[in-house]
């Protein structure tokens, strides 16, 4: 790899970490290749991007970027970065899922929304529902309340119509 190819795949590793919203390292120490391109796909169905590059050029890449760089000690060994643009969630449960079924493949360490995170905060991601269940249960949460006291407002009413009743077949 001569001069003016390490520079623009440092370029693309830049604009790569710079325009998505999480990345994931992996170690994929003794992956085969029909492992390798299986993960492969399953990222790419889920919307993110795996990308496997070396450590050097990874640690340049991330050198100037304020939310990235931390993740420089995390380059070594044999390992891949996998980008995702949105729902770093699904990505992240569909690397725990793969992890769990395939004994070479590691998580590393993870950037999520500029944060680094350890192996165990990306299996809690991984672990995460869906956007939409979330959502779903957000709204629930906060529809309770209301629910209740429309609940205890109806018992008011249904007493007060039964002691009026009371009263009317007392009066006859």
């Amino acid at each position: 790899m001569n001069r003016q190819e390490k520079s623009s795949a440092i370029e693309i590793l830049k604009n790569e970490f710079q325009s998505n919203e999480a990345a994931f390292i992996v170690g994929m120490q003794g992956m085969t290749v029909a492992q390798v391109e299986s993960l492969r796909k399953g990222v790419r169905a889920q919307g993110g991007k795996f990308q496997v590059a070396k450590n050097s050029l990874l640690r340049m890449a991330a050198k100037d970027i304020p939310s990235v760089e931390n993740l420089s000690p995390y380059f070594k060994d044999q390992v891949a970065v996998i980008f995702v643009s949105k729902e770093a969630s699904n990505v992240a449960k569909l690397i725990c899922n793969a992890t769990a079924e395939n004994e070479h493949l590691k998580i590393v360490a993870g950037c999520y929304e500029s944060r680094v995170f350890d192996q165990d905060m990306v299996k809690f991601l991984g672990s995460l529902p869906p956007k939409e269940i979330l959502v779903a249960q957000l709204c629930g949460l906060l529809k309770a309340p209301i629910a209740q006291h429309v609940g205890l407002l109806n018992q008011i009413i249904v007493r007060l119509l039964y002691v009026l009743k009371q009263a009317s077949e007392k009066q006859s």
